[in-house]
C-alpha cells in the first residue's frame, strides 16, 4: 500500500508565500503561483486559509508578535537606560534583518491594505504602552525625567521606524549600518539618565 505524505502544514505555505511575495511582490503574486510555490492542493491551502490576504495578514502578525514576545523580556531585564537601548537595538536588527524583504512588504506594499494596517497599528500601539510603563516606571524612580511617557514612547517607535524604512524599503542603509543608527536614533529620542 502506498504510503501517505504528510498534510501540507500552515508554515510551510507560510514560509512559500514569504519567498514568493519577497521576490515577486504581494500584488504580483497570484493564489495559483503561491500554491504551486508551496507544493499544496487548493483544497489544503483552502483548508488553512482563506485567501492570499489572510497568508500576508499571518505573517505580518507573527512578524510583530515575535517581537512583541521579546520586547518584553529585553527592557524587563535591562540594568538601565543604555543597556536597555542596547538591548532593544539588537532585538530588533536580530528580528527584523533577515526578514527584510518581508519588512519592506509590510511596510510599503501592503501599507494600504486595511487588515495589514490594523495589525501594525495594534502591535506598535502595544509596544508603545509596554514602552511607556517601563519610562513611567524610570520616571518614578527619578532615574529620567519626563512630562509624557507616553508622548516619549511613540517618538521612540517612529523615530526607529523611519531609520528601519530608510534600510528596508528605500535601500539607503547598509545592513551592516542598521544596528548603529538605530542606537544612535534611541539614544538622540530617549530622555537622559539622571546620574
Amino acid at each position: 500500500m502506498p504510503r501517505r505524505s504528510p498534510r501540507p502544514s500552515r508554515d510551510r505555505i507560510l514560509v512559500a508565500a514569504e519567498a514568493l511575495f519577497a521576490t515577486r511582490g504581494y500584488g504580483e503574486t497570484s493564489l495559483r503561483q503561491l500554491i504551486a510555490a508551496a507544493g499544496v492542493s487548493t483544497t489544503a491551502f483552502y483548508a488553512r486559509f482563506p485567501s492570499k490576504l489572510a497568508v500576508l495578514e499571518t505573517l505580518t502578525e507573527q512578524l510583530f508578535v515575535d517581537l512583541q514576545a521579546q520586547a518584553v523580556t529585553v527592557l524587563r531585564d535591562s540594568r538601565d537606560v543604555d543597556e536597555g537601548i542596547k538591548r532593544a537595538v539588537d532585538l530588533l536588527v536580530d528580528h527584523f534583518g533577515p526578514r527584510k524583504a518581508l519588512v519592506r512588504l509590510v511596510i510599503a506594499e501592503s501599507g494600504a491594505l486595511p487588515t495589514v494596517v490594523a495589525t501594525r497599528r495594534r502591535s506598535y500601539a502595544m509596544l508603545a504602552t509596554f514602552l511607556a510603563r517601563h519610562l513611567q516606571r524610570l520616571n518614578e524612580r527619578r532615574r529620567i525625567s519626563i512630562i509624557d511617557p507616553e508622548i516619549v514612547a511613540w517618538a521612540i517607535i517612529g523615530a526607529l521606524e523611519l531609520q528601519i524604512v530608510r534600510w528596508a524599503v528605500w535601500d539607503e542603509l547598509p545592513g551592516d549600518h542598521l544596528r548603529g543608527v538605530l542606537r544612535v536614533t534611541a539614544k538622540s529620542v530617549m530622555p537622559k539618565e539622571r546620574s
